[in-house]
């Protein structure tokens, strides 16, 4: 699903990569090297979590703490429009 979602968001960024923290592959530490070797000055890491657990308050914001070229997004689980999608789902009983 993931893979299907990021051609559209390319004609906004020059980039789009998934990465994973952990039991997945592309490593986020690899992605995140590549693309800075790769010469973007400006990456936007969104994590994509529903609950604010250790990765989103520690693991991510310790990889990029001391990299520039790195904006660190709010989490997805803890936008507002979150709750439009959930409502749009649910069905009157």
């Amino acid at each position: 699903m993931l893979k299907s979602l990021l051609p559209k968001l390319e004609p906004s960024y020059a980039k789009v990569n998934a990465s994973f923290l952990e039991s997945a592959e592309p490593g986020f530490d690899e992605v995140l090297h590549a693309m800075i070797h790769g010469g973007f000055t400006e990456i936007q890491v969104y994590p994509f979590f529903l609950n604010s657990g250790k990765h989103v308050h520690h693991d991510i914001p310790e990889k990029i703490r001391q990299i520039k070229e790195v904006t660190l997004l709010p989490h997805f689980g803890s936008l507002e429009q979150i709750l439009c999608v959930i409502s749009n789902d649910l069905k009157d009983p």
